[in-house]
């Protein structure tokens, strides 16, 4: 009995400890993810004063990438704070992606870098690519209010 409860103390610490180690990794990453997103916001900044050498298409692009990545970060403070799993920032990604794809593609044609005929396709397929998020966006939204208003 005794090695049963030298065991189960030896078993909390360890948990303890690993618990301790989760937190400290996802601090870390979401420090990193912030002052990622801080670095891509100040280049943007930076390109924005710059409109000369950039154009408008490529400082939104780097906004929505600041977007993409701060999306990121609240799934890692949800996990921090250890609140239920929510597919809606995976959903928000996916519609900023393709988003900013269409943008990057009609900057491509713009500036003669990509044919119409390839970018036509692409931009097809990124825009069902949005519709089909936003539609499984409105989907997992009711659904959720469904299940919550049973509960």
């Amino acid at each position: 009995m005794e090695k049963i409860i030298k065991e189960s103390a030896m078993l909390r610490r360890l948990n303890k400890v690993y618990e301790a180690l989760d937190h400290l990794i996802l601090y870390a990453v979401a420090t990193a993810i912030v002052g990622v997103a801080l670095m891509l916001l100040f280049e943007a900044g930076t390109d924005f004063l710059n409109h000369d050498q950039h154009s408008v298409s490529h400082i939104i692009s780097d906004l929505l990438f600041v977007l993409i990545i701060m999306e990121l970060f609240r799934q890692v403070f949800r996990q921090i704070n250890r609140l239920p799993f929510s597919l809606n920032p995976f959903f928000y990604i996916g519609i900023i992606v393709s988003i900013r794809g269409i943008l990057v593609l009609q900057m491509k044609v713009g500036l003669g870098e990509a044919g119409w005929d390839e970018a036509l396709n692409l931009l097809l397929v990124n825009a069902v690519l949005v519709l089909v998020f936003v539609v499984s966006l409105y989907v997992y939204s009711k659904r959720g209010r469904d299940n919550h208003d049973e509960g």
